[in-house]
């Protein structure tokens, strides 16, 4: 696996946020409300889904696992209240408790994280299962490695320290995010967003399922394929000696990088999209998630206030 660090790391996440869900209808309640199919899971299988608006706008992203007895979502930290809110807002029908949020949560990088996790007495979660500790800590397989999330997973953490793995500094997640092109709520993933803009499709939606809020919008643009822009990488020109590089009209460029939400053009001046997460990677140096336009191809060059970047497929690496 391919990440910032040749040996196992840890790095906390005060990003994520658990939300517990009980009940005897709560796989049936899900299957209804969310873009998933979530009627014929049982405990130990993972997946991921999103709450649309009728418009098909992705209003929350989510993953669950399935427990012995209901279920464990997790989410953006800030987001999860009000995903809790929403979810306990049109149980009515059904049989199902909907938890408080509890954020805690670590994610275990590196190509020792399956000799880490066995070390420490942790499930080794396989792709599309969950590996479940108890109905407190739950494991993901990741293309960015293996998140722990649930109330215990501090404690987990402390287990994986004890056990050699050594903690990353604060701050490596959000580049490690950046570099595997995983979209984030409040970034990428925002109430003007459809789920194929973001790439959804295959990991948050199910295609062959109709009946939920926003579906209509999915099906349509799926099959019309009408979508105008695309989730896509930017690979930013270094600025070390104080100037833009292979600037698009040769002219001095700014140290700093760009803000989240700045307008992209091409060279001849016309739009190409919106810059949305921009980081320095420590490997990579400058990189970026950005909405492009779908007739701007990958290595087309596009500047972003005075810095420019070349569009790239992701993930990154």
């Amino acid at each position: 696996m391919d990440t910032l660090t040749s040996t196992v790391s840890l790095i906390e996440r005060p990003d994520l946020a658990t939300v517990a869900l009980g009940g005897t209808d709560v796989l049936r309640y899900l299957h209804a409300v969310s873009t998933q199919h979530t009627l014929d899971l049982a405990p130990g299988d993972a997946t991921q889904a999103l709450l649309l608006s009728p418009k098909g706008k992705v209003e929350f992203a989510f993953r669950l696992a399935v427990l012995d007895e209901g279920v464990l979502l997790d989410t953006e930290a800030d987001a999860a209240p009000a995903l809790a809110e929403r979810l306990a807002r049109f149980v009515f029908r059904y049989d199902v408790t909907v938890g408080r949020p509890v954020p805690g949560a670590a994610t275990l990088l590196g190509p020792g994280a399956a000799a880490a996790l066995a070390a420490a007495g942790l499930p080794v979660p396989a792709a599309g299962r969950a590996g479940v500790a108890g109905p407190d800590l739950v494991l993901h397989r990741t293309p960015a490695g293996v998140d722990l999330v649930g109330p215990a997973a501090p404690a987990a953490a402390a287990d994986l320290e004890r056990a050699g793995v050594e903690r990353a500094p604060d701050g490596l997640w959000e580049p490690v995010r950046v570099e595997h092109g995983l979209p984030r709520p409040g970034a990428e993933l925002t109430d003007d967003v459809l789920a194929e803009e973001a790439g959804l499709l295959g990991s948050h939606v199910h295609l062959d399922k109709g009946c939920y809020p926003g579906q209509e919008t999915v099906a349509r643009v799926h099959n019309l394929g009408q979508v105008q822009r695309r989730l896509a990488g930017l690979r930013f020109e270094r600025t070390d000696d104080g100037r833009q590089g292979r600037d698009l009209d040769s002219q001095p460029g700014g140290d700093g990088l760009p803000a989240p939400r700045t307008e992209l053009v091409t060279d001849d001046g016309r739009r190409a999209g919106q810059l949305r997460s921009v980081v320095d990677h420590p490997r990579l140096g400058p990189i970026g998630l950005a909405y492009v336009r779908r007739v701007v191809d990958d290595g087309r060059l596009v500047r972003a206030g005075d810095r420019v970047a070349t569009v790239v497929a992701l993930p990154f690496h």
